[in-house]
């Protein structure tokens, strides 16, 4: 039992998420280690171009309504923490699979 996630909740969401991901990258005919490498590049460019465009809306917003920057800020906090975060579990599961499915 672990204190971080003691009924294993999360365990097995992650573990879900990677076998989804898994039959979704099988079913795509990514077959070697350099193509799933490709793909976790691809999504991190694919980041970096929501975040731009996300920090210009929001910077728009902010020339817009002034008074309305303390929850702009949050939601730009909101929306680098949360790309992030998304991007880097993306990067946890295709190294996985590379791991696991492509080279054993």
């Amino acid at each position: 039992m672990k204190l971080s996630d003691p009924f294993g909740r999360l365990e097995s969401r992650h573990q879900l998420g990677y076998e989804n991901m898994r039959d979704t990258m099988q079913a795509s005919g990514i077959t070697t280690p350099e193509a799933a490498l490709e793909i976790v590049d691809q999504a991190r460019k694919r980041g970096m171009k929501f975040l731009g465009v996300g920090t210009v809306v929001l910077l728009l917003g902010a020339l817009v309504l002034p008074k309305s920057i303390p929850v702009l800020l949050a939601l730009e906090l909101f929306l680098v923490v949360w790309t992030v975060n998304s991007t880097r579990t993306g990067r946890r599961y295709i190294q996985r699979y590379i791991d696991e499915d492509l080279k054993g």
